[in-house]
């Protein structure tokens, strides 16, 4: 692969690799009842060509193939409806501030983020936004209108990891049953040599549109749409944990915080194979999305039904 990354050949399978080879031989099996479902983050296109990735997976031994696309869109449903309710101008209103009133506001959408945030900056854990990440909604969603399927998860650091073995649905039961860096499944590729599926490129998707840029740094804020409500001037962007931690060190005067732990956000993150540039992985994302606008959902629309029961909110 371009760049220097690393040659996959000659080493041993993780417990994770293991754990994902085994179920996919399984799904192949003559008369097998195990189906997979694979989620992927949207920066997947840093390490894995966009054009041939679903008939690819396909020809691994995933059944279904998903982003987290519907996911993002739901966590920013969530914040926009949240970010209203709680805070106004009350300079411009002349409203008095009462108890739902509340002036800042972090994105919690980045477990390692978040977990800077509870361990070195305690104090402002209060204004972490109170809502699971788009890949916990998602697998909620996956599961909820595929629940024969076990989930995997295709993640672009091992923080995903750690997140997905927390998050349990009934009976304490795991929903993701196993989270995989997009390094380790290029490694799985490499050793086992899938043929490409024929069939749709088109992923088994419920939504299809702006939120493919969630994982470049800015990319949460630039989809929101939160015009009336927020300022652009009451918006922070940082990414990096050098800089998160010169942020949360002051005494930041910010509404909202874009914030991501990685270099770049998601593209920069340390599952990551590709030893390209940053702006060439944005440039990749980029590009991806303005390919993906041209694709058609089958008719699938990301409407509540999808949603139905379901609770997104999270408490820290």
């Amino acid at each position: 692969m371009e760049y220097g990354a690393p040659n996959f050949f000659g080493f041993a399978y993780t417990e994770d690799q293991r754990k994902l080879v085994s179920l996919l031989r399984e799904s192949k099996k003559k008369n097998s009842k195990t189906k997979l479902c694979l989620m992927t983050a949207p920066s997947f296109v840093v390490d894995f060509d966009y054009v041939d990735f679903v008939p690819k997976m396909k020809g691994l031994g995933f059944d279904k193939v998903t982003e987290l696309t519907f996911g993002a869109k739901i966590v920013n449903q969530n914040y926009h409806k949240y970010i209203k309710e709680h805070f106004s101008d009350y300079k411009i209103n002349g409203k008095r501030i009462d108890k739902k009133f509340q002036n800042k506001f972090i994105s919690s959408v980045c477990p390692a983020t978040v977990e800077l945030v509870k361990t070195r900056h305690p104090g402002f854990v209060k204004y972490l936004l109170p809502f699971v990440s788009p890949m916990s909604a998602m697998a909620k969603i996956v599961k909820k209108n595929f629940p024969k399927h076990k989930i995997v998860f295709l993640a672009p650091c091992s923080a995903k990891k750690f997140e997905a073995a927390k998050l349990l649905g009934k009976k304490k039961k795991r929903i993701i049953d196993v989270a995989i860096t997009f390094a380790e499944m290029r490694q799985i590729v490499a050793k086992e040599k899938p043929k490409n599926k024929n069939g749709s490129r088109k992923f088994d998707s419920f939504y299809n549109d702006y939120t493919k840029v969630y994982p470049l740094s800015g990319g949460l804020s630039s989809t929101l749409h939160c015009k009336g409500i927020l300022h652009k001037n009451n918006v922070v962007v940082k990414d990096g944990c050098v800089e998160l931690e010169k942020l949360f060190s002051k005494t930041p005067n910010k509404v909202f915080y874009d914030v991501l732990f990685c270099k770049g956000g998601c593209i920069g993150g340390p599952g990551i194979a590709s030893r390209a540039p940053i702006f060439i992985r944005k440039q990749r994302v980029i590009k991806y999305k303005n390919f993906a606008k041209k694709e058609k959902m089958d008719g699938k629309q990301g409407t509540s039904k999808y949603t139905k029961g379901l609770d997104f909110s999270r408490e820290f």
